[in-house]
């Protein structure tokens, strides 16, 4: 019998709730409440920015590493700028946490301004945290992100770009030399993959349905119709979200089988609610 694989995925907001305060501590104790959880994948998480970190968890990456001693982090900056101390680096992006052996590991960064898109929209730099993670039947592929808002041209080359990782991995799964020596081996390479996180794509939008037709499955539709989809933002925050509650949180699948995908939507300790899928292994 195999065992079940859980992965969180969520925008913590570097921990501001919907009560407008950052509060780090009552997002890790979430988190805990959660266990047994094999991967924690967090976006918006901040690092030395006195904009969205507090005195007493300035570093919310070595915060979060702590609190989770089991699990090994793997850190995506989407941005590293100086410090105001001329020491301790500015830094806003995307965290895996892993208690699953790590094989692999890289951070890609994602597209930016592109032509036609919003001149003057306001964006951010971004990227995906990838992982390859070892289970009882393999290497697992997880990508962990967070895609624009201000600007859907952004987003959709955003998508684009992530779904041409994935097809360079499939074709390194395909043409792996098992003879290779050294740094040419490419022993975990893998088709099995998990991508996830806050990615601004609403599931009522054209969207949706265009990166559905490139191989990848919304694992909210694995399990019933698309009209019983649970909402990921909009809930608790009527303010900064007017259109009101609605989904743009994801887990999307490749040649990966899904058994259950559960969404909070109780708790207001963020703008986004926590996502969990288990898998089988």
């Amino acid at each position: 019998m195999s065992n079940s694989l859980r992965i969180l995925s969520w925008n913590i907001q570097n921990g501001k709730g919907c009560d407008g305060l950052v509060d780090l501590d009552r997002t890790i104790a979430y988190i805990k409440a959660q266990a047994p959880l094999d991967l924690i994948c967090l976006q918006e998480v901040a690092r030395f920015f006195p904009d969205y970190t507090t005195p007493d968890h300035p570093d919310q990456l070595t915060a979060l590493a702590q609190a989770f001693p089991d699990h090994t982090p793997v850190w995506g900056a989407a941005l590293s700028w100086p410090g105001s101390n001329g020491e301790q680096r500015q830094e806003f992006g995307n965290l895996t946490l892993t208690r699953l052996p790590l094989l692999d590991r890289r951070v890609h960064c994602l597209p930016g301004a592109v032509a036609g898109g919003n001149a003057n929209a306001w964006r951010t730099p971004r990227c995906v945290v990838e992982t390859l993670v070892e289970t009882d039947t393999g290497p697992l592929r997880v990508l962990n992100t967070h895609l624009a808002y201000h600007d859907d041209e952004e987003r959709r080359q955003q998508l684009r770009y992530l779904d041409a990782i994935q097809q360079a991995a499939l074709r390194q799964y395909q043409h792996r030399c098992d003879s290779a020596p050294g740094i040419f081996a490419q022993p975990w390479a893998t088709d099995h993959t998990v991508l996830c996180g806050d990615l601004n794509m609403d599931s009522r939008h054209d969207e949706h349905y265009a990166f559905s037709t490139l191989g990848w499955q919304d694992a909210a539709t694995a399990f019933g119709s698309a009209q019983l989809r649970q909402p990921t933002c909009g809930i608790h925050d009527p303010d900064q979200w007017p259109d009101g509650p609605h989904c743009r949180d994801y887990f999307w699948l490749q040649q990966v089988q899904a058994t259950a995908l559960d969404v909070d939507t109780t708790t207001p300790l963020s703008d986004h609610q926590p996502l969990v899928l288990t898998l089988e292994h």
